[in-house]
């Protein structure tokens, strides 16, 4: 029964983990994520997580 639920918690953290990634990108300002290259927040987000 663990090793059934263990990759569906995983994937529940890593979701998590990418929502908060996402907002703290998003909170930040144009400017700052141009200068950052930071063009696409989802795809940045995404990377950061998943690789």
């Amino acid at each position: 029964m663990k090793t059934l639920i263990a990759p569906i918690l995983e994937a529940l953290r890593n979701q998590a983990r990418f929502r908060r990634t996402r907002a703290a990108l998003a909170s930040l300002p144009l400017d700052a994520r141009l200068d950052l290259d930071i063009y696409d927040i989802d795809a940045t987000a995404r990377r950061a997580i998943w690789g």
